[in-house]
């Protein structure tokens, strides 16, 4: 195996991320899950510095946060500015500064299954860019023109349905289930790799797509360059519409949706901060998106809507 690099070093969003000695293994995962050289943006003063470390430091106190991410449940340990995981033989720390966040790593080459520290690492990274001012969004975005649009629901609402429709219809896919959003000019950057699809779906409504490849989880893979996105996958949201599913209903519909269940839907979208500080800047966004962005309820029924109804005018 090669010897452990030196150190990583890249911009996620402008802001610095620098990783201290990191294992091949870690520098590839970190490459494949936050390197995204196509989103060109302005240098950020805020800083993320992640030390893989050979000894692990000296227990924190604090209390119990325990946080449940992809079905796997961590045990963090919280003292208010800092988050600690540990494992047999391993674990991290993150400690949040107003400028700059420091991750300290031990012990991820010696885990029999280095899983629950690499969900943990996303978990304190994720926290991090939350420090530096923005928040994941987790949500199906199009744009055409000056309009955009994020499509909120929970797994199976029917996002990546919608959004290969809209492209169908012209629309521009920015993300398929993960962006990040800067929540004061409405800006974001469409994170994921491309738009994942049940094979049912594709035969049923997307047969152009059949040779698109298949992923671990049965999905297949539709790249975003398919569907005519740009190389940025960038825009600014002009509005949010809620998707729920009606299987008694044939045809689908939208209707208005109150602005509590806006609120509701936009919680569920970016997750539960750790920080009281994190959580308190994301209930502040959340208000401001929902007076912000106008919103409507689209039910999808048994007959998904066509492209031709004016949908995605």
């Amino acid at each position: 195996m090669p010897a452990d690099l030196a150190t990583l070093s890249f911009p996620v969003l402008g802001r610095p991320l620098r990783v201290s000695s990191p294992p091949p293994r870690l520098a590839q995962w970190l490459r494949a899950s936050w390197d995204r050289p196509e989103h060109r943006t302005p240098d950020h003063a805020y800083a993320i510095d992640l030390e893989c470390v050979t000894a692990a430091p000296p227990p924190g106190e604090g209390n119990p946060c325990p946080v449940t991410v992809e079905g796997v449940t961590l045990r963090f340990v919280s003292s208010g500015s800092a988050w600690e995981l540990r494992v047999a033989g391993g674990g991290l720390r993150l400690d949040l500064g107003g400028r700059a966040a420091r991750i300290r790593l031990w012990g991820l080459d010696e885990q029999p299954d280095p899983a629950p520290l690499y969900v943990g690492l996303q978990v304190v990274l994720t926290e991090a860019m939350r420090a530096s001012g923005l928040m994941p969004l987790h949500a199906a975005i199009a744009a055409r023109g000056a309009a955009a649009v994020a499509w909120l629901g929970t797994g199976g609402a029917g996002k990546s349905t919608t959004l290969l429709r809209a492209a169908r219809a012209g629309w521009r896919p920015v993300a398929e289930d993960l962006s990040w959003l800067e929540p004061e000019s409405l800006r974001v950057w469409g994170w994921d790799r491309g738009v994942r699809v049940w094979p049912d779906t594709i035969e049923r409504f997307f047969p152009e797509y059949a040779d698109a490849p298949a992923l671990p989880d049965g999905k297949r893979d539709i790249p975003y360059d398919r569907l005519g996105a740009d190389h940025a996958r960038t825009c600014t949201l002009s509005r949010l519409a809620l998707l729920h599913r009606d299987e008694e209903s044939a045809a689908s519909s939208r209707t208005e949706v109150k602005p509590r269940e806006v609120v509701r839907a936009l919680w569920e979208a970016t997750g539960v901060p750790l920080s009281d500080a994190a959580r308190e800047a994301a209930g502040r966004a959340i208000a401001h998106l929902s007076r912000q962005l106008p919103a409507s309820r689209w039910v999808l029924g048994r007959r998904p809507p066509a492209d031709a109804d004016g949908w995605f005018d």
